[in-house]
């Protein structure tokens, strides 16, 4: 249950990019750690900081309360994420 443990945080299932960060498993923890890891996190910097600039007035087109999530699947993850610029 990575970043999703309701006895870590209240309301787990919420998309929150405002959250303190909590203790997780995501990648993994000592000799499990995942290699690719660090290279995730720096295409996903790169990513969103390129995303920002280029389209400045991104934003969600639907309500954030809307917003589905996929759970019968081993990739945690959105079903779809509707935006408007």
């Amino acid at each position: 249950m990575a970043n999703r443990d309701p006895d870590l945080l209240p309301d787990a299932d919420r998309l929150d990019v405002t959250r303190e960060p909590v203790p997780h498993v995501a990648f993994g923890h000592g000799v499990h750690h995942c290699l690719g890891a660090a290279l995730a996190r720096l295409e996903l910097r790169i990513v969103y900081t390129s995303l920002w600039r280029r389209f400045p007035g991104l934003r969600l087109a639907d309500p954030a309360q809307e917003t589905r999530f996929r759970t019968s699947t081993p990739a945690y993850g959105l079903t779809s994420l509707m935006v408007a610029w």
